[in-house]
């Protein structure tokens, strides 16, 4: 591609969006060597604060999600997101990329639409077995689509441009080891372990649900992880206290663990929410997990997340509205106590994650790239 190679990367709103986003900006110029990254998003996003401390530079344009409370409401963020494909349209002409990577989120839309009509190579990156709005419509233009989960690929009508990637994870995830993580979370290394998470905000749905079970697992000689988000943390210690399990040594009670890697590596079963980004992880250790999909998500792409887990055997699936201890415990015990389940999930996990995912991501950019200057000269 020569030197000094100029790309533009979106997406945003979330940090299933943003993260893998980054990763990408970060493979590429590992791979490319002079590289030039302008991260393109939302102004004021949460995006623009995690490009910045990752040195990139950062534009801003306006644009909104869809609001489909209301027909006005609606209208207002189709006309803010034009203004927003205006401005991305002028940044990739005074900017000149020769590629522009987009990860999803409302505010790829205008960016990757304004480069592909530009004829400017793109690529994009959907986390989710459902494939979100933006993704959907940028399908038609774009030049490669990058999935997670190949069923993603069934609803995209351009089979041809398809690439089954899986979704980067942090290299961190990748080298966690079982004995070492234990030895660093102070657990017993004969002693099987129960994670439980609700993701880094926590879910008192699932904390309520999981306190109904500890005295149960701690007879069953089990050790637990319990992370329980932090604003959701005093009441579920309180609740260990009622139980007279504050003082328990097998139980660990935890606001938020930023070496989550740890937590995965150590555990022998996961019990969590099904966003992309985590089920990543949860493949990239290898574990049997229980899925307790967040029913709010856009589309219920969660939903769709873990039945892809759950086809293939990786997980069992619990929906929001059905969970209560009960069938909480039935669940944990069915795989606890049975290690041949337990290894066969666990490997349906792994077979099911891609260690190699950014490498693939950033061959097929790098390919898509080379082939479009290509054609674009001849």
């Amino acid at each position: 591609m020569g030197e000094n190679v100029k790309v533009i990367i979106t997406g945003g709103g979330t940090g299933g969006h943003i993260y893998p986003a980054i990763a990408i900006a970060k493979g590429l110029q590992n791979r490319l060597g002079q590289t030039e990254i302008l991260y393109v998003g939302a102004k004021g996003g949460m995006e623009e604060e995690l490009a910045h401390l990752e040195g990139y530079e950062f534009l801003g344009i306006d644009v909104a999600g869809l609001d489909r409370s209301s027909i006005l409401r609606s209208a207002r963020s189709v006309v803010k997101s034009c203004f927003g494909y205006f401005q991305a349209r002028e940044i990739i002409k005074n900017y000149k990329p020769q590629l522009v990577i987009g990860t999803g989120g409302y505010v790829c839309g205008p960016v990757v639409l304004a480069a592909a009509l530009g004829n400017i190579p793109t690529v994009v990156h959907e986390q989710n077995a459902l494939p979100g709005l933006s993704i959907k419509i940028l399908a038609r233009y774009v030049d490669a689509i990058c999935l997670t989960f190949e069923e993603a690929g069934k609803y995209l009508s351009y089979p041809g441009k398809i690439f089954v990637t899986g979704l980067p994870v942090r290299p961190k995830f990748l080298a966690a080891e079982k004995t070492t993580a234990q030895a660093r979370l102070g657990l017993v290394p004969d002693k099987k372990t129960v994670l439980i998470t609700g993701g880094s905000q926590g879910s008192r749905v699932i904390n309520q649900a999981t306190a109904g079970i500890w005295q149960c697992l701690c007879v069953l000689d089990c050790q637990i992880i319990h992370i329980t988000g932090p604003k959701l943390f005093e009441e579920t210690l309180e609740e260990a206290k009622k139980q007279g399990l504050d003082q328990k040594e097998s139980l660990h009670i935890l606001p938020y663990l930023h070496e989550m890697q740890d937590a995965l590596a150590a555990a022998d079963i996961i019990v969590g929410r099904a966003g992309a980004s985590f089920l990543a992880e949860v493949m990239a250790v290898g574990r049997a997990s229980i899925l307790v999909p967040y029913p709010y998500a856009a589309g219920n792409h969660q939903m769709y997340n873990a039945l892809a887990m759950e086809r293939l055997g990786a997980a069992e699936i619990i929906a929001q509205k059905d969970l209560n201890s009960e069938k909480l415990l039935v669940a944990v015990k069915k795989i606890l106590t049975d290690d041949r389940l337990q290894e066969k999930m666990a490997g349906a996990a792994t077979l099911l994650g891609n260690k190699n995912a950014l490498a693939d991501i950033v061959d097929v950019a790098v390919k898509t790239a080379v082939k479009k200057s290509g054609k674009s000269k001849a």
